[in-house]
């Protein structure tokens, strides 16, 4: 069960975020479900996603997933006195996370060798397409390209037989893997620290987090396998559903389910690797038989003999959903819109809480707060730094 409250593993680490869109913000927003204090940096007009629907009028729905629970600081980081800001802040902060293109930080004067002279512990990670450096570092790095380029696509492409060219992008994972990679090198990075004092550089590319994940598929591009096991839909009436009978057991329940039994004296399916090598002529037999029935009637079936299946569904169909309800997995945040249904964080610790927190904060909300509690600057400073366009045009929150 989810802790309902207590302490979080991070409440103690606060964290500069220079982050937009997807890779930076989602690992961001893990680590404040968590507990730590996020400082969201941004320009004056907002970062990328605050303008990319669905809108609710003016706010995104997708920003407020992906930054609830963070603080925002408005700052125009071309102007000098902006980047000095984050300068001094950092001395105070445990954490940097930026996704900039590769040398950005660098121009600004806010790279990890400028900013460890104002904090030699700190943890600063990365999050750029390719790395930070090579013959590759600066080619264009977008989730759809680089899955493009890693190879990803085209194994998505595979697994469909008969299919002549590359699906259209679905699922951002470019971007979610190397948040998800960078999250974890962060809490490495920081366990590290506390052992030896010592803080580091981490460099997180996307390409890298793919090609990491593709297990099976990297292996068969270098060690071919005639016999390509594709996990996939079986037909019904009215649908489909998916079933996936991988060990013995489950094998022999299947067989008796659709009424096969001449299938377990079948030699292609005698042992454990002789059926994965025919897997697709096992499930082709299977389908034989839900084409005959409703998704309900094949579901039914397939799960009285305990053979594991399920529904397709879409993510509107999970509202409902009453594992998700007992985990407590969607949840309501409030942003300028009113509130709004966002996924909760997925660990489930049985000695701390975490979840997302529920507000997400309007640009430039925690300037005053983070100008004078933090750097204990007052009203003349302030307007010093604002004649100056360090805040941008408008006058700063």
């Amino acid at each position: 069960m989810r802790a309902p409250h207590g302490p979080r593993v991070f409440d103690d680490i606060r964290v500069l975020d220079f982050t937009a869109i997807i890779a930076g913000a989602y690992c961001t927003r893990m680590l404040a479900d968590l507990g730590a204090d996020v400082l969201k940096v941004e320009p004056p007009g907002g970062e990328l996603m605050r303008h990319i629907g669905p809108m609710r009028g003016e706010h995104s729905t997708v920003f407020g997933a992906l930054n609830s629970g963070k603080r925002s600081l408005k700052l125009d980081l071309k102007q000098p006195q902006a980047a000095d800001i984050c300068r001094r802040l950092v001395a105070n902060y445990d954490v940097v996370v930026e996704n900039f293109s590769p040398g950005v930080m660098r121009r600004l004067g806010l790279d990890y060798d400028s900013l460890r002279e104002h904090n030699p512990r700190l943890v600063m990670c990365s999050i750029s397409g390719y790395g930070q450096d090579g013959p590759e570092a600066d080619l264009p790095a977008f989730a759809p390209i680089v899955q493009a380029l890693s190879g990803y696509e085209v194994v998505s492409q595979l697994s469909q037989p008969g299919l002549e060219r590359p699906l259209n992008m679905g699922l951002p994972v470019g971007d979610t893997t190397a948040a998800l990679q960078a999250f974890g090198a962060i809490g490495a990075a920081l366990y590290y620290r506390m052992r030896t004092g010592v803080g580091q550089y981490i460099d997180i590319a996307m390409m890298d987090s793919l090609l990491s994940t593709m297990h099976r598929d990297f292996q068969l591009a270098f060690n071919p396998d005639p016999n390509l096991r594709v996990y996939g839909p079986l037909e019904t009436r009215d649908g489909f559903i998916i079933a996936m009978p991988l060990t013995q057991p489950q094998f022999v329940k299947l067989a008796q389910a659709i009424g096969r039994p001449d299938m377990l004296d079948d030699p292609r399916f005698a042992t454990s690797r002789s059926r994965f090598e025919h897997y697709n002529e096992m499930m082709a037999l299977a389908e034989a038989w839900t084409r005959t029935r409703t998704a309900e009637e094949a579901l039914r079936g397939l799960a009285a003999a305990d053979v594991p299946c399920a529904r397709y569904r879409r993510i509107v169909d999970l509202a409902d959903d009453a594992q998700l309800a007992h985990r407590h997995m969607l949840v309501n945040v409030e942003d300028g819109a009113g509130p709004l249904r966002v996924p909760n964080s997925p660990f489930l610790f049985s000695a701390t809480h975490a979840a997302v927190r529920p507000q997400v904060a309007s640009l430039g909300a925690h300037n005053d707060a983070v100008l004078r509690s933090e750097l204990g600057l007052d009203d003349g400073a302030i307007a010093a730094l604002q004649a100056a366009g360090a805040f941008g045009s408008d006058a700063a929150n």
